[in-house]
């Protein structure tokens, strides 16, 4: 087993409780993530503005369902919008979780 050192560090108390919150949002304790996100660069993404996303796929499919309602367009080709829409949806949170878990596999012990 690997000697380890140890780093004091001072934080406000928000500032604790935010690094606590990442932590567990990337499915690992506060030492693992500070080393994870300290040293390995990339290592963790968090798509916390990656909301715009989502909020734009949802504004797609109500203006699709509003023309389909209107008669804008087919319904064949509306409900295959729409099925799209929920595709990239599931694929976008599918990869927002990945890339905010840190897995045991991605230290060395």
């Amino acid at each position: 087993m690997k000697r380890t050192d140890n780093i004091q560090l001072k934080v406000y108390p928000d500032e604790k409780k935010a690094i606590a919150a990442n932590a567990e949002r990337a499915g690992t304790d506060v030492s693992k993530y500070l080393r994870t996100v300290g040293i390995e660069e990339g290592k963790v993404v968090f798509l916390d503005k990656g909301a715009y996303i989502p909020r734009q796929l949802i504004e797609i499919n109500d203006k699709i369902t509003g023309a389909l309602r209107c008669g804008k367009i087919s319904d064949a080709l509306g409900q295959e919008i729409i099925e799209a829409t929920k595709t990239i949806m599931t694929k976008f949170v599918e990869v927002s979780q990945q890339l905010t878990t840190i897995s045991p596999d991605d230290e060395e012990e």
